[in-house]
C-alpha cells in the first residue's frame, strides 16, 4: 500500500522551474530548477524573497545571484499548523506578514510569514448548505478588506458552479459579484477594480474583463480566438500580465504550450484603444504558471513557473 501523493507530481522526465522576468530590459532569468519538487504559483514577498507551494505545502524560494540556478534543497518550508494540504491558490496579505492560503479542504486561511507556526481560519466552507462550496483565492484588496476569491458550489443535483465573491476576512462571509451560468475564475484587484476571466461574452471560450466599483456588467478586455486566463495587473497599475492558451483548450490545464502576454493597464481602467497584445515568453505550462499574483512590488519584474519534458 502506498501513500497518495501530496500536490501535483512531475511527469516522466520533467522538469519544474522558476523564472524571474525583467520587463524593461525583456529578459528571464532562470532562478531554480528541480526534478524531483513540481513548485506552482510563485508570490514575490520581498526583493529577493518568493512564495510557492510544493508537493502541498508552502515554501520560501530566496532568489541567488545572477548565474546561480538553486535546487530543492534551497526551499525553505513555511509550517501552516492545523492545514493539512494547500493548492497553488495563495496570496499575500498587503502588509507581507501572512500569505492567506487555500487548503485542498475548500477553506482559507492565513497564514504568518516568514516563520509560519499558528493559522487562523478565515471561511466556513464546512457550513451545512445546501450546496457544498470551496473557496479559492487569488486576490486580496489593497487595504486588506476583502479577498477577492473564486466560490465552487456543487449543487445537490451534481451541477458545479464557479462565480467571482468577494470575502470577508473578519467573518469569512462571501458577497457573490458574479451569479451566473458562465464559469469566471482568476479574480484579482487593479487598485479597486477586479479584473478576472470569464466565459460570459463568449461561452467556451475565456477572456480578460474588468468591472468597477458598483458596477454590474463586466468590461470586456481581450477580444481574440485565445483562451486567456489569470490577469494580473503590476503594482503601478501599468502593466497586465496573463497567461494564454491556443484556441479550443478548456479550463486552464497543465502542461501545454502557453504564452505569458503584455498588455497596457489603462484597459482594465476603462481605456479604449487598439493594441496588440506583446508575447513575453512561450513556454511549457498552464496550471500552475502564473495563478496567483506574481509581481514584484516595485512592478519591475515578475516571477513565473514552467515545465519542461525532455522527449
Amino acid at each position: 500500500m502506498t501513500d497518495t501523493p501530496r500536490g501535483r507530481q512531475l511527469l516522466p522526465g520533467q522538469t519544474s522551474r522558476v523564472h524571474v522576468y525583467d520587463v524593461a530590459a525583456r529578459t528571464s532569468r532562470l532562478v531554480f530548477a528541480s526534478d524531483t519538487v513540481l513548485v506552482e504559483a510563485p508570490n514575490v514577498l520581498d526583493a529577493d524573497t518568493l512564495v510557492l507551494n510544493g508537493n502541498g505545502d508552502l515554501w520560501l524560494l530566496h532568489l541567488p545571484e545572477p548565474g546561480t540556478v538553486l535546487d530543492e534543497t534551497a526551499l525553505v518550508p513555511v509550517p501552516m499548523d492545523g492545514v493539512d494540504e494547500i493548492n497553488n491558490d495563495h496570496v499575500l496579505e498587503p502588509s507581507g506578514d501572512a500569505v492567506v492560503v487555500s487548503a485542498r479542504n475548500g477553506e482559507l486561511y492565513r497564514v504568518p510569514l516568514p516563520a509560519g507556526g499558528a493559522t487562523e481560519q478565515l471561511t466556513d466552507a464546512a457550513a451545512e448548505l445546501p450546496v457544498k462550496r470551496k473557496f479559492y483565492l487569488h486576490g486580496i484588496a489593497p487595504d486588506g478588506s476583502s479577498l477577492a476569491s473564486i466560490v465552487g458550489e456543487l449543487s445537490e443535483d451534481g451541477v458545479w458552479t464557479t462565480d467571482v465573491a468577494l470575502v470577508d476576512p473578519a467573518t469569512g462571509a462571501p458577497t457573490f459579484v458574479t451569479r451566473d451560468a458562465f464559469p469566471a475564475d482568476g479574480c484579482s484587484f487593479a487598485g479597486d477594480t477586479l479584473v478576472f476571466n470569464s466565459e460570459v461574452f463568449t461561452p467556451g471560450t475565456a477572456q480578460l474583463v474588468a468591472l468597477a466599483p458598483g458596477a454590474t456588467d463586466p468590461v470586456r478586455i481581450t477580444a481574440d480566438d485565445r483562451v486567456n486566463w489569470f490577469p494580473h495587473v503590476s503594482p503601478d497599475g501599468a502593466h497586465l500580465l496573463y497567461l494564454s492558451y491556443e484556441p479550443g483548450v478548456q479550463g486552464h490545464p497543465a502542461d501545454h504550450r502557453v504564452e505569458l502576454r503584455l498588455l497596457p493597464g489603462v484597459l482594465v481602467r476603462g481605456a479604449r484603444m487598439a493594441v496588440v497584445p506583446e508575447t513575453l515568453v512561450s513556454l511549457e505550462g498552464g496550471q500552475g504558471t502564473v495563478n496567483v499574483p506574481p509581481w514584484a512590488p516595485d512592478s519591475t519584474w515578475f516571477a513565473y513557473c514552467d515545465y519542461p519534458t525532455t522527449r
